[in-house]
């Protein structure tokens, strides 16, 4: 099993400041503070033009580069690693394999998110232009 390459709060730290740095400091506190990071896209945090779900989110997962990529299993699993595995090679795998997964490029362009929720949220696609 390969070390982390930093915790669970640190990535989920980075994420944020990439990833959410717009939203309302009131929401992220009401909604995705203690919560999911993935709220601001299920609670309408940040502008629907900005992100996909559902289908067109795997789509866009399987259609990116994933060399080089940070993976956050955020319960048990893995931890936050740099490693590709088997599993996180497409959206498919991951939502047969994964119970929550994070995915970031390692130029934070772009994160991938499979949620717990299978079929309620998510997943989520996000590519910051």
């Amino acid at each position: 099993m390969s070390k982390s390459v930093m915790s669970k709060q640190r990535f989920i730290n980075g994420w944020l400041r990439h990833f959410a740095k717009d939203i309302d400091k009131k929401d992220m506190e009401k909604y995705v503070t203690d919560q999911y990071i993935w709220h601001v896209f299920s609670f309408d945090l940040c502008d629907k033009a900005s992100f996909l779900a559902g289908d067109d989110a795997r789509a866009a997962y399987d259609a990116a580069a994933k060399d080089s990529c940070i993976f956050c299993e955020m319960f048990g699993g893995n931890g936050v690693s740099d490693k590709m595995r088997e599993e996180y090679s497409t959206a498919k795998k991951i939502d047969d394999h994964v119970t929550e997964l994070y995915v970031i490029s390692p130029d934070y362009s772009w994160t991938y998110i499979k949620t717990h929720e299978n079929g309620l949220c998510g997943p989520y696609f996000m590519k910051i232009k």
